[in-house]
C-alpha cells in the first residue's frame, strides 16, 4: 500500500480562484501590525539612546543684550515643542502610520472589488 502524493506540476495547475487567501492581501495587515507593535515598544521602553539634552544649557538668568534676551525668549518658546525623548516621537508616528494603514486596508476589504 503506497501513498501517492500530488506532483509539483499538478499543484501548479490548480485554478487561482480555488486557492486560499492571497498573501498579497494579508501583507498590509501584517505590516500594520508590525508598525503598531514597534511603536508601542518604543513608547513603553523609552530607551536612553533617545534622550535629548535640555536646550537651556547656558542658564536661564536674564541677558543684558537685547538680542540675547530675544534669543533666550525664542529658545524658551521653541523648547515647548522639542521632544524630551526622540523615540517617543518615532513611536507615536509608527503607531499613527500603522493605525492608518490598518484602517485603510480594512476599509478596502469592506468596499469590495470593482463592479460588485
Amino acid at each position: 500500500m503506497s501513498i501517492k502524493l500530488p506532483s509539483r506540476s499538478s499543484l501548479l495547475s490548480i485554478p487561482p480562484k480555488r486557492l486560499p487567501v492571497n498573501r498579497a492581501r494579508l501583507m498590509p495587515l501584517a505590516y500594520a501590525g508590525g508598525l503598531l507593535a514597534i511603536g508601542a515598544v518604543l513608547l513603553i521602553a523609552k530607551p536612553r539612546v533617545g534622550n535629548v539634552p535640555q536646550p537651556n544649557q547656558m542658564g536661564t538668568l536674564p541677558r543684558r543684550s537685547r538680542w540675547r534676551r530675544a534669543a533666550q525668549k525664542g529658545r524658551d518658546g521653541v523648547q515647548a515643542f522639542a521632544p524630551v525623548n526622540v523615540t517617543d516621537s518615532m513611536g507615536r508616528s509608527l503607531i499613527l502610520g500603522g493605525a492608518a494603514l490598518l484602517l485603510a486596508r480594512v476599509l478596502d476589504e469592506v468596499s469590495g472589488r470593482d463592479g460588485q
